[in-house]
């Protein structure tokens, strides 16, 4: 069983060091949550049928799936800090070219590029908040990457929302849009350059001295420092080998299909098409106010902070189980509501606030559960030796369902009725229940050094989570 830790208190240089690190949540939510307040105006200024605007949505998961490839290269190569100053300049330069509204095709590559930043992001921000935070704060911590990407969502709906209340649907509203991205770009491009490296990965490359000095300028006490030292040590020492050869151990495609899983449901539980597309798929049942348009990025925000205090109190697997719960029964409901409103001509008022406040619950389902804590487990549970490759393939795997969702879902509603999507997205919830009872480990409170450790002696998945015994 898993021991209790009398609570510690970290500087608050540790919680910056984090925030900061997390800025590349903040860009890949901007980016993420571009489309949906976005999508219309951008049809105004360059005239695009259904079918452009889904694959303009889509091409940021294709650049992610590209950028995903090769970010466990980068950040083994160059370092998870420099790789995070690389993505915080792509994204700089590119929104900036986005400003200048060139023609589409090369606004299309702009964001595709884009999408190669958020993918590398995407990768390398769980992997240094996990191996910079202190065990017992790293569940917390680690949550930061997607409380940022909930931020990012929320503040490019709400200012797209009033920009083009201002100035109308048209280019300089347009201009303005991703102005607001080379604005936030730039704050992680300059906050990433006085982050420190990894702990882990300085290690790795044989830089004792300075792996040392980060530990000491961020833990609480000398033995904590001497501990994790000495466990980093441990590790590396027994994974020498190239990091292609953990494909030959068995342990690690056990972990890796878990990781994978989880990574598809994220997807498939339907978030994608509820950031992107609720104004869109509102406006179906005249639902088109401020607070229509604006109520799924808020409280997607607002409902994923309690999660850094819940995470460590209650754990993640209990976190996941709730918001599967929520999930299905909301998207259920939603398609019920749906098919309701296909039989009447217009929608009243009593319906249409049950369709809010479902959509709603879904997503406070989602913001404490599938949203942090997939990135978070997937951070945790592979052996250092195979680490980026663990994260890159099932990071790879998440923007790749992101895509499909992305790419699919207003024609898929178009085609077999707009009830159709939220039912499939409900059988997804439930599958995820099954999922979790059977293989999702819990990692609560344990170093990351043991979760490999019982992994390497054959544990079952769902139990590395567990101190080991001896």
């Amino acid at each position: 069983m898993k021991l209790s830790s009398p609570e510690v208190n970290y500087s608050k240089t540790v919680y910056i060091i984090c925030l900061i690190g997390a800025l590349g949540g903040l860009l890949f939510g901007l980016d993420q949550g571009f489309i949906a307040n976005s999508l219309s105006t951008i049809n105004s200024v360059y005239d695009l049928t259904i079918e452009q605007g889904e694959h303009y949505s889509a091409v940021l998961a294709w650049g992610g799936v590209l950028g995903a490839l090769f970010s466990g290269v980068l950040s083994r190569k160059l370092g998870r800090k420099k790789v995070l100053i690389l993505a915080g300049f792509a994204f700089s330069l590119l929104s900036s070219i986005s400003a200048c509204l060139p023609i589409f095709f090369l606004l299309t590559l702009c964001r595709f590029g884009l999408g190669i930043a958020v993918g590398v992001a995407s990768f390398t921000v769980p992997l240094y908040l996990a191996e910079t935070s202190p065990t017992q704060i790293r569940g917390g911590m680690s949550t930061l990457f997607q409380i940022m990407i909930t931020v990012g969502i929320f503040l490019i709906s709400f200012t797209n929302v009033f920009i083009v209340k201002i100035f109308g649907q048209n280019a300089s509203s347009l201009k303005l849009m991703f102005l607001v991205i080379v604005f936030f770009s730039l704050m992680m491009f300059v906050g990433s350059v006085v982050l420190p490296e990894s702990p882990r990965w300085l290690v790795l490359k044989g830089d004792k001295e300075s792996a040392l000095k980060v530990l000491s300028n961020l833990r609480s006490c000398k033995a904590e420092v001497n501990t994790e030292l000495q466990e980093i040590l441990d590790s590396i020492s027994h994974n020498q080998d190239s990091s292609l050869n953990i494909l030959k151990k068995c342990y690690f495609w056990r972990v890796l299909s878990v990781g994978i899983t989880m990574q598809m449901l994220q997807q498939l539980v339907g978030i994608n098409m509820m950031i992107c597309y609720a104004p869109t798929i509102f406006s179906y049942v005249k639902m088109t106010g401020v607070l229509h348009v604006l109520a799924i990025p808020t409280l997607n925000m607002l409902f994923t902070f309690p999660v850094i205090k819940w995470i460590e109190k209650w754990g993640r697997k209990k976190l996941l189980y709730i918001g599967s719960i929520i999930m299905m029964i909301t998207m259920f409901l939603n398609g019920l509501m749906f098919i309701y409103f296909s039989s009447i001509e217009l929608p009243n008022y009593f319906s249409t606030i049950i369709l809010l406040f479902s959509a709603i619950i879904y997503i406070f389902g989602f913001s404490c559960s599938w949203g942090p804590v997939t990135w978070l487990i997937c951070s945790e549970i592979f052996p250092l030796q195979g680490r980026e490759l663990g994260m890159t393939i099932t990071t790879i795997v998440s923007w790749l369902f992101s895509g499909i969702v992305m790419g699919n879902v207003l024609s898929f509603m178009n085609d077999n009725g707009n009830h159709s999507i939220f039912f499939l997205f409900s059988f997804f919830c439930l599958l995820s229940i099954f999922f979790l009872k059977v293989f999702v480990p819990e990692t609560k409170g344990i170093s990351l050094e043991n979760i490999e450790k019982n992994l390497k002696k054959g544990r079952k998945i769902r139990d590395i989570g567990f101190y080991p015994l001896g």
